[in-house]
């Protein structure tokens, strides 16, 4: 699902890694560290680095992308 300039596709990711820390940090289940914290704010740290992932796995989708099949010459 692409999440091209969606700023609640941003939103979304980023509250997934927040929630992941905190549950990491406290020994808490993911989904239970996300739904409790659902409705509380989300710093600007987790939305760049939201950010830096989304981009990230665009350019290791993009590099993954071979216009001429591996094996195959060029010319």
């Amino acid at each position: 699902m692409p999440m091209d300039n969606d700023p609640r596709g941003n939103e979304r990711v980023a509250r997934y890694l927040s929630a992941a820390y905190i549950a990491a940090v406290q020994g808490a289940g993911f989904d239970y560290t996300r739904k409790k914290f659902a409705d509380h704010p989300i710093a600007d740290f987790w939305f760049e680095l939201a950010e830096m992932c989304i981009v990230r796995d665009h350019i290791i989708q993009e590099g993954n992308h071979h216009p001429v099949p591996p094996g195959r010459p060029i010319q």
